[in-house]
């Protein structure tokens, strides 16, 4: 009779006390203590290092828009108030569209343009009675005798009497006309030329908004701000002996990490945030949003649950905070969606991925694009599993339907002249235990760890676009480990030309833009190229022979 009874009864019993169990598993996962809060934040946002920018704000023709890089306030518009006493000491000048420097010739007699060499003292001062100071050698610019207009360094007695416009125009007054410093051309001195070729002359031409703009940059923020390029040491043998070639070298191969010092990640959610900068387009970033809610992922595979990750999201936006009520009642859908409006309506990639970054508590992060999509490939416990178990720093992957992306970055000789080249394709090493490779770099989809890259000072600012090769360049500089998963993926649903907003087309695809800011990247490392190689030959662990050149961005 009492068996009867337990095996009419146990059984069920145990079966529900089971289901039980796992549903409050399974409650604890996917509702984290914030969960009954359903805010979101909307934040206006003044970068702390936003007056140091010029680049964000466009200046226009007939008023100049005060901004520079020690923290002063704007210039009123309005009021259209110049002060025209302004110094300054001990300042690198460099030219805002080309990334270059003003320095002295090789005999210090004439004024040039020059690479900005860490290793060479290259600061001007200006003095209250408008003195421009080449501080190495405390000659004054002066009219060069034998080429009109050209400048020259000399006695101070007969300096050219200048002033500072803006902190980024250097004027003066010469029969009745304004004329600026300007880079000009070996042949005409005459006109102003933004695209500063090495060793031309700096000349007074007539002042042009962009051609004779100028950046004042501090020496102490200079050589922070170029960490990883001030602190290599060129090589004393191979092909590549120039300053950037001493951060060729890959990084040590990638480690296990003993289980005493490996803290494993229980919960995704606890463990993992995602970043991301657009530029006007909130649907979008709702869309990733949603597509990382409709992630299915194993909780249990005893009891088959699946469930979506519904992670953190941050997501950085230029100004101004001007959407309507319906946008913000449609975000307020993501509770975990923290949607950040930047004062300027062209913040750039970089800076904004940074204070996003910095609002980051988890130990690590993951970085999308905002036209990103999750798929059944994008798998963010495999990325977790490298990171809790190796000292690998980041662990990417690549965009569906496309050409392996991750490689290799080296610097060297091409083309006759020291060039910058990203070997698509090439990794050092391999990671057979999780059927991965280790690369210089990856695609803009990755795991990573948050401190190590806020310890290397995250992106370049400067570069409003075209910052990736710069950040992986940084990533091995500072000895951060890149692991390259080639079964990880997202889906890049871009917009269609047709799409886009005007703002977007501009901000992204504007030809002159990306023209500067491969520019600017370039003068970074002190090369006059950058290109990207589809096949090449292997030399050794540091060198790498281009046999085919897919796309070339040349300078003089």
């Amino acid at each position: 009779m009492v068996s009867a009874l337990v095996k009419k009864y146990v059984g069920p019993v145990f079966v529900l006390l089971c289901v039980i169990l796992a549903l409050k598993e399974i409650a604890l996962f996917v509702t984290p203590p914030c969960i009954n809060s359903l805010n979101f934040t909307l934040t206006t946002i003044t970068s702390e290092r936003s007056a140091r920018r010029q680049d964000r704000i466009k200046i226009p023709a007939e008023v100049f828009i005060k901004l520079n890089n020690r923290d002063r306030p704007l210039m009123s518009a309005v009021t259209n108030k110049v002060d025209f006493s302004d110094t300054f000491t001990g300042q690198r000048i460099k030219i805002w569209y080309g990334g270059r420097c003003i320095d002295a010739d090789g005999d210090n007699k004439h004024l040039v343009v020059s690479h900005c060499n860490p290793d060479w003292d290259q600061t001007f001062s200006l003095t209250a009675e408008g003195k421009l100071i080449y501080d190495p050698t405390e000659q004054c610019a002066v009219i060069n005798k034998d080429k009109p207009l050209a400048l020259s360094l000399g006695d101070c007695n007969e300096a050219v009497i200048f002033n500072l416009y803006n902190e980024s125009f250097i004027r003066t007054e010469m029969q009745g006309r304004t004329m600026c410093v300007s880079p000009t051309m070996q042949t005409d001195v005459h006109k102003a030329n933004k695209y500063t070729c090495l060793y031309v002359p700096l000349a007074l031409t007539e002042c042009n908004e962009e051609d004779s703009r100028m950046e004042l940059i501090e020496e102490s923020f200079f050589k922070m701000e170029r960490k990883a390029f001030v602190d290599s040491v060129a090589p004393d043998t191979g092909s590549c002996q120039f300053k950037a070639c001493g951060l060729n070298p890959p990084a040590k191969a990638v480690e296990m990490l003993r289980p005493l010092y490996s803290t494993r990640c229980q919960k995704v959610f606890d463990c993992v945030t995602v970043i991301t900068k657009t530029a006007r387009r909130p649907y979008l970033v709702m869309r990733l949003a949603q597509s990382i809610r409709d992630k299915k992922v194993c909780l249990s595979v005893s009891w088959l649950v699946l469930v979506g990750y519904d992670l953190r999201v941050i997501a950085y936006d230029d100004g101004p905070n001007d959407y309507p009520p319906e946008v913000w009642d449609d975000i307020a859908k993501y509770p975990f969606l923290q949607y950040m409006i930047g004062e300027s309506d062209d913040m750039g990639i970089s800076l904004g991925r940074n204070l996003a970054l910095k609002m980051v508590k988890t130990k690590y992060f993951l970085l999308v694009d905002d036209d990103h999509v999750f798929n059944d490939k994008t798998n963010l416990d495999k990325m977790i599993e490298i990171l809790d178990t190796t000292d690998a720093t980041l662990v990417g992957g690549k965009f569906e339907g496309f050409m392996k992306f991750a490689g290799a970055l080296k610097f060297g000789e091409y083309h006759g002249r020291q060039e910058f080249a990203i070997f698509s394709g090439h990794c050092d090493r391999t990671l057979p235990q999780f059927g991965c490779e280790q690369c210089d770099s990856t695609s803009n989809i990755f795991m990573a760890k948050t401190h190590p890259v806020l310890e290397m000072g995250g992106w370049s600012e400067e570069l409003l676009i075209a910052e990736h090769a710069d950040f992986f360049v940084k990533m091995k500089a500072y000895g951060n480990k890149v692991v390259y998963c080639d079964d990880i993926e997202v889906i890049n649903q871009q917009e269609s030309p047709e799409e886009r907003s005007k703002s977007y087309q501009k901000l992204r695809y504007d030809m002159g833009r990306k023209n500067r800011m491969f520019r600017l990247m370039n003068a970074r490392y002190n090369v006059n190229g950058l290109f990207w190689c589809s096949e090449y030959e292997v030399i050794n662990e540091n060198e790498l022979k281009c046999l085919e050149t897919k796309h070339k961005i040349g300078y003089c």
